[in-house]
């Protein structure tokens, strides 16, 4: 099992790192823009995933995610099986009745309208439903059973740095996301702030992609963090870029007041925890959200809110 990166393969080949696999099964969850240090345009990304659905022989399978437009388009294109998931009607397998109980999710499962029965999540977000979703097609197609498969899933704890939580302290929740597109970001905030509705949502985001630097998306970060209820944004990673090719801080800090949110542009780090630490208070979920160590914010936080505690 081997998560395929659409990614280039290394400095002198800027192919993508999938196209060197020959997969027997595939799951494409979205497709969305991105490395635009790699892809001109959505288009270019659209030509390395049509490759890399023709490498599936005959006798695969296929697993595009039904949600995603650009993802469902592939079924049409494909040369094997192939069956669909997601939460749409249309899903060949699909998740319905999604409930949040804690930090667990349930949800029922049909199989082209035929019911497979529920399943127990220990995790958060209709995103992680969905790669469950595709999880339990894999496991059918290799020949598991229902039972394992249910069992399985109840057991699964996440992955690091995917709405992982790194500690509570003063009654402060601080987690870490890897989210650096817009899309992820949404769907990380959704999650937490569909699980926990009356609690307030610090979202801290450091744009430190080669894409996510880039004044590509935004206005559509503006939107993806406008979920939450306070967003502190450091300097950009990539300073080196020309001043008309950077995401500007400063105007989605503007862009996220406009629409009523207590956005702040706090560049350094030690800046960002002093003044979460002094503001936060009991029952405050802080995610962080970036694709780098971010000067070790998460640990710099936690240390912070315990010498409040002690003071």
């Amino acid at each position: 099992v081997i998560e395929g990166d659409e990614y280039d393969s290394a400095f002198f080949d800027k192919t993508a790192k999938f196209l060197k696999y020959l997969p027997d099964i595939a799951v494409i969850n979205n497709i969305e823009f991105d490395h635009a240090d790699i892809y001109a345009d959505l288009a270019a990304i659209r030509v390395a995933f049509q490759r890399f659905v023709n490498l599936i022989p005959r006798r695969g399978l296929l697993l595009p995610g039904a949600d995603n437009g650009e993802a469902a388009a592939l079924a049409t294109r494909a040369h094997c099986r192939v069956e669909t998931f997601g939460i749409s009607d249309d899903a060949d397998w699909q998740a319905h009745d999604l409930q949040i109980q804690g930090t667990t999710t349930t949800f029922g499962v049909r199989r082209r309208g035929e019911p497979i029965g529920a399943f127990e999540l220990p995790l958060l977000g209709a995103f992680n439903v969905r790669n469950a979703l595709a999880a339990l097609a894999v496991g059918a197609a290799v020949g598991l059973n229902t039972d394992t498969l249910r069992a399985a899933l109840r057991m699964f704890k996440g992955v690091r740095r995917r709405m992982e939580l790194r500690g509570t302290t003063a009654g402060v929740s601080v987690y870490d996301d890897f989210a650096h597109h817009p899309t992820a970001i949404a769907e990380t905030l959704a999650g937490l702030r569909t699980a926990f509705p009356n609690r307030r949502l610090w979202a801290i985001f450091e744009p430190r992609s080669a894409t996510s630097c880039r004044r590509i998306f935004q206005s559509d970060f503006a939107r993806a963090l406008s979920a939450a209820d306070t967003v502190v944004l450091p300097a950009v990673f990539r300073s080196n870029l020309p001043e008309d090719q950077r995401l500007s801080a400063e105007q989605l800090v503007a862009d996220l007041k406009a629409a009523e949110v207590d956005a702040r542009y706090i560049p350094q780090v030690d800046e960002i925890v002093t003044t979460v630490a002094k503001e936060s208070r009991e029952g405050d979920l802080v995610v962080i959200m970036s694709n780098g160590g971010f000067d070790d914010i998460h640990q710099k936080l936690l240390r912070a809110l315990e010498a409040r505690v002690r003071r």
